[in-house]
């Protein structure tokens, strides 16, 4: 299929340039005066239509692309000036004001009798015109042929305060909407029903009988749905969501009014029973995967629920986010693309379900902050602005409250009032921090922090035993889902009646300062110097004698360990799992028993491979859902030699 562009605009044309190679331009002839419409929006819709069916009458096989940009201010359509006096008038009218650019889009083939349309809205705000410099721009005698009589590449210099949107839909062709009017447009459709799934990545799976397979998000097992992929070389194709038809039997409705749009979630419109049996089904696909021939023989037990379906976390990164001169608080949007986290917008919110019921108390304060303060939301693209991200800690049992305010260091603001009002609002505050991040990531960071009410850090407790909680140190999400495997693990070692225990990738000790019940001695190694003096600090808070703690990189301290000295490991590492070198150091030591806690079970199934090479023995598997609605699993894995 050929493709034309339905518009003489040499910007238009360079712009396409981006998508095709080649294209042919074949002016409409249309005379936009006769196309009626009060309304702007409907008014640039009409127009591009016309252009298309115009040019698509003389080219019936051709993709044809129309597009019709206007401007609009007061409720008026400001289009191509017909005198160099109506566009002095434009430029009056638009100087030192905001108005309003919209350019509509439509792809259009007769013979295919398939018609699609789409816009963009940006909005642009000019400085104060003199008189001088709308006479020396009009003097290019350029503004023929532009809506509102301007061309944004020739005064924005001169004329632009701000632009919030897409850029080039200002030119004239907003090239992301037309990206995706073409995946459309080139789209096929198929109904089909859902029968399998796939996690992390949280995609519907359709098998057809002649064995193509389609991944769709939002899509559960049991749905009936309609969908739209790309056709291509591959038996396996990313499709698009249209509608379901019949509604799996474990759909239910999100209690979450922000569900769908905020990227916090992923599966709250999922019966929480059908979320434990598609994460089972997901680690034994992972362990299938690395154990083809034996991995039926492994014993993987249900996984454990976590004690809280809701309200389970006690850490949250919020961020700000912000709309003209409103400030507010949420989490970045939800993709089912790989999209960067730059280009990710915040997503406002009012309350956060899998956080604490306080964010309902707390976003209106901070965002009144914010607002009063005059000071702008950070903006990732342009590096600017003050307020970055709100952190919540809070003690599940203790009730104590941790707060962090993040900004830039690219302004000051005085805090004493506003601590006032947080301590008349929230008795269980108890540290509040705010801390200067000057990084262009958008990550929390503690750069420079600085208290400015309470103590450094909070309480919170884990099996009846007292943990201190600082501001960067790390301590387990979901401290009820914690204690089912702290237990476990006690279980295990009560049983094997251990003597001498090691533990790597310790953080701040609990897994270390509960088996110290248990265990005759525990040792705890990390690499982080905080966390081993939150781990050292918990240890005497709770009377333990029987527990040290070592800061180091974890191969290091191996080297210093002679065989025979533990016989119990234990390893809770981070998400990419044991490095080789520190696995060919724990094969070599052949500590007897082993229990290896995981949160990702694609390097828990990876290093698992290298140990039962060793000799080690898969006693069994327990899952637990540390994060539901979510597609996180922790697993804990028993072995022995």
């Amino acid at each position: 299929m050929k493709v034309i562009l339905a518009s003489e605009s040499p910007r238009r044309s360079h712009l396409l340039q981006r998508i095709f190679k080649n294209f042919t331009v074949v002016p409409s002839g249309l005379d936009e005066r006769k196309i009626n419409g009060q309304d702007p929006l409907d008014y640039a819709l009409k127009t591009a239509e016309a252009k298309a069916r115009a040019v698509g009458e003389k080219y019936p096989d051709d993709l044809v692309i129309a597009a019709d940009t206007v401007v609009t201010i007061d409720g008026l359509v400001l289009g191509k000036p017909a005198s160099r006096q109506e566009a002095r008038e434009m430029l009056e009218r638009l100087s030192g004001r905001r108005h309003q650019v919209i350019t509509a889009l439509v792809l259009f083939c007769q013979n295919k009798q398939k018609l699609l349309s789409d816009h963009e809205i940006t909005e642009v705000a000019f400085k104060p015109l003199p008189s001088e410099d709308i006479e020396t721009y009009l003097a290019l005698n350029t503004y023929a042929d532009k809506a509102g009589a301007y061309a944004l590449q020739d005064v924005k210099d001169k004329f632009l305060e701000e632009i919030n949107g897409d850029y080039y839909n200002v030119v004239g062709l907003p090239l992301n909407k037309l990206r995706q009017l073409l995946r459309q447009f080139f789209e096929e459709r198929l109904t089909g029903e859902v029968t399998g799934f796939l996690l992390p990545a949280g995609l519907g799976i359709i098998e057809t009988a002649n064995g193509e397979t389609y991944q769709v998000g939002g899509a559960y097992p049991g749905d009936q749905v309609e969908i739209a992929y790309q056709p291509g070389r591959g038996k396996v194709h990313q499709a698009r969501l249209l509608s379901i038809l019949r509604p799996s039997p474990a759909r239910r409705p999100a209690p979450c009014p922000h569900f769908g749009r905020c990227g916090g979630c992923s599966f709250q419109d999922l019966a929480y029973e059908e979320q434990l049996r598609q994460k089972k089904n997901y680690l034994t696909g992972v362990l299938k995967n690395y154990f083809p021939a034996d991995y039926r023989y492994l014993e993987i037990k249900e996984v454990r629920p976590s004690p809280g379906e809701y309200y389970y976390r006690n850490k949250m990164e919020f961020s700000f986010g912000q709309s003209g001169r409103e400030i507010y608080l949420g989490l970045r949007e939800k993709t089912r693309t790989k999209t960067h986290q730059r280009q990710k917008n915040v997503v406002r919110l009012d309350r956060c379900l899998i956080s604490t019921p306080l964010v309902e108390q707390l976003f209106p304060l901070f965002q009144q902050l914010a607002e009063e303060s005059g000071l702008p939301a950070f903006d990732l693209k342009t590096n600017q602005g003050f307020f970055r991200h709100l952190v919540i800690r809070e003690g599940k049992t203790s009730g104590d409250l941790m707060l962090s305010l993040i900004t830039t260091s690219q302004a000051e603001i005085n805090l004493q009032e506003f601590c006032l009002q947080l301590t008349r609002a929230f008795p269980g505050l108890r540290s509040f921090w705010w801390v200067e991040n000057n990084r262009t990531a958008d990550v929390v960071t503690y750069e420079k922090p600085h208290l400015i009410y309470g103590q450094e850090a909070i309480e919170d407790t884990l099996l009846g035993l007292r943990f201190k909680i600082h501001q960067s140190s790390f301590f387990q999400t979901n401290p009820r889902a914690a204690e089912l495997v702290y237990e476990r693990l006690a279980e295990e070692a009560r049983r094997l009646r251990a003597q001498s225990a090691l533990g790597l990738y310790c953080g701040s000790g609990a897994i270390e300062i509960c088996l110290s019940r248990v265990v005759g001695e525990v040792v705890g190694v990390d690499w982080d110097e905080a966390n081993i003096r939150t781990a050292n600090e918990n240890a005497v808070l709770n009377g333990v004698k029987n527990a040290r703690f070592i800061s180091s990189p974890i191969e290091a301290a191996l080297t210093e360990i002679s065989r025979g000295s533990f016989d119990l490991l234990i390893i809770d590492p981070p998400r990419a799992g044991v490095s080789p070198r520190g696995l060919k150091q724990i094969i070599s030591l052949q500590i007897p028993n082993l229990f290896y806690v995981s949160c990702n079970p694609e390097t828990l199934a990876r290093d698992l491979e290298h140990l039962l090479a060793s000799g080690y023995k898969l006693e069994n598997i327990t899952p637990v859902d540390f994060f539901p609605h979510t597609a996180h699993l922790e697993v804990i894995a028993i072995l022995s030699r």
